[in-house]
């Protein structure tokens, strides 16, 4: 445990039975991901599923869609929260979006949505979905990220990854220099590593990824 983090006992887990996930999901979705979280530390699981839904009229535009299930012992299970939006993917509505999971020291869960477009390269959106104050939030590191890059004369050219690790999220870039090819980084990539606190997204640490050889062009 780290020193001055106060860890809190868990929870004890209440079972209740899982719902039918084809009530909140259509048809004409593709369910990519779901799973169960603690929002709120307090016994209760949430589900959270995440799914797609291709353009009938552009074969490239999707529909992002989370979802995430509460229940209540006089309604059952209902949406208590939906997150949208809309990529460019040419890899279909499998490869649009994908959800994981985040625990902070405190033990409440969160959310990672990350989106992917993809068409002349790729690039990850991403966001956090975590509780406060009874109600769902969305926590965004685009201004984090930006700052880290502009003082380091980095720029963001996609194809960039998002994965986790305990309360971390952790996104990784190449290294371009500004106005760089996108197909030649020229430096060290980066690893972007923010600390979910249950509440929010803090800056944790940043580092070059070493050894590194620089493509031409």
């Amino acid at each position: 445990m780290r020193a001055g983090v106060r860890e809190q006992t868990p929870r004890e887990r209440v079972a209740i039975a899982a719902p039918d996930i084809s009530v909140f999901v259509p048809e004409n979705a593709v369910l990519n991901k779901q799973m169960s979280v603690d929002l709120e530390n307090d016994g209760v699981d949430e589900i959270v599923v995440a799914y797609a839904i291709p353009d009938e009229s552009n074969r490239y535009s999707i529909a992002t869609r989370v979802r995430i299930l509460k229940y209540r012992s006089r309604s059952g299970w209902s949406v208590a929260f939906e997150d949208l939006g809309t990529v460019d993917n040419g890899g279909g509505p499998s490869d649009a979006i994908t959800i994981e999971k985040v625990t902070s020291s405190s033990g409440k869960d969160g959310v990672v949505v990350a989106l992917r477009n993809s068409g002349a390269g790729t690039a990850i959106e991403w966001h956090l979905l975590a509780a406060a104050r009874n109600r769902i939030i969305k926590l965004n590191a685009m201004r984090v990220k930006a700052k880290v890059l502009k003082d380091r004369g980095y720029w963001d050219g996609g194809y960039n990854g998002v994965s986790t690790d305990g309360d971390l999220v952790i996104e990784s870039l190449p290294g371009y220099s500004t106005h760089t090819a996108r197909c030649c980084p020229d430096r060290p990539p980066l690893e972007i590593r923010l600390r979910f606190t249950g509440t929010s997204l803090t800056l944790d640490s940043v580092k070059e990824v070493l050894p590194f050889t620089p493509q031409k062009y």
